[in-house]
């Protein structure tokens, strides 16, 4: 008789944590498209590199405007990624040599699930100007892999009707809620590692 009662009583807890399963997916389910954004920006804004390395330093980019309505102190504390070739002439100090090492990895997670790195070398260190086209060039890279990788497409601007923005996909990098017209790029953070390597972090307006 005991035998038989454990067995029914295991029978009966293996349901309930199935329907346990079942209510926490449906849960999940419910949750709209412009919730899960949400969620996926406030891990983004949350998200920490310290165990990357030492921080060094950071510097950010800055776009002379006429605009001082909405720019007080007539600059643009961003850069476009989409079209970095308008901004780059009125770029400030772009130039400047900003990381003097010769080789660094740059690292773009944002918005993205799965990260995507690079490496750079320049003998000369590298300027504002030089990442700014640089990393715009693999965004569109990562975009373009993303597409040919995923079997859930990218929805055309003109058929959203949920929302606005980006819808997620599921290819290599698994992007999210922006396409490359909504980025902009306001700074750069340098780590090192404790192998000397130079890794940069980027920080990525939308």
């Amino acid at each position: 008789m005991k035998k038989y009662l454990v067995l029914f009583l295991s029978i009966l807890l293996l349901g309930c944590n199935g329907q346990t399963r079942k209510a926490l997916n449906s849960n999940l389910n419910t949750k709209s498209p412009i919730e899960l954004i949400k969620e996926k920006e406030q891990q983004a804004e949350q998200k920490k590199y310290s165990d990357i390395g030492v921080l060094i330093s950071t510097f950010e980019f800055k776009v002379k405007t006429n605009n001082v309505k909405d720019f007080e102190d007539g600059f643009i504390p961003w850069a476009d990624l989409e079209k970095p070739e308008i901004d780059l002439p009125n770029l400030d100090k772009k130039d400047e040599i900003v990381v003097n090492s010769s080789s660094v990895k740059i690292i773009i997670d944002y918005p993205l699930t799965n990260q995507y790195a690079f490496i750079l070398k320049s003998s000369k260190g590298f300027t504002r100007g030089q990442l700014l086209i640089e990393i715009s060039k693999h965004y569109y890279w990562l975009y373009e892999e993303e597409e040919n990788s995923a079997t859930i497409k990218t929805i055309p601007v003109d058929k959203r009707t949920a929302m606005y923005n980006r819808n997620e996909t599921n290819g290599k990098y698994g992007i999210w809620g922006h396409d490359i017209a909504d980025l902009d790029i306001s700074g750069i953070s340098i780590y090192e590692t404790e192998n000397g390597e130079i890794i940069l972090t980027l920080n990525i307006e939308s």
